[in-house]
């Protein structure tokens, strides 16, 4: 028999439409990006609130929440 106290609460997160499930209470956009397989150094992460969004820094830590969705976006690579 397990206790459920001792269970980590799984959390459900969304990125680019796809499923991931996570135990951890907070997240740095860093660790989302990885989790779904994009390079921190090519993508930016947002936050998606409705129809707005929030970028989300590689060092800024995210309290998770079920059902929570960000968008890993291309970072535009400047001519020159």
């Amino acid at each position: 028999m397990s206790d459920e106290k001792t269970k980590p609460h799984e959390r459900v997160i969304h990125v680019n439409k796809k499923e991931f499930k996570v135990t951890a209470d907070s997240l740095t956009g860093r660790q989302i990006l990885e989790l779904a397989g994009y390079d921190v150094n090519q993508y930016d992460l947002f936050l998606v609130h409705g129809q707005n969004s929030q970028k989300i820094e590689p060092d800024q830590k995210v309290d998770i929440q079920n059902g929570m969705h960000f968008n890993a976006i291309l970072k535009s690579v400047p001519y020159g």
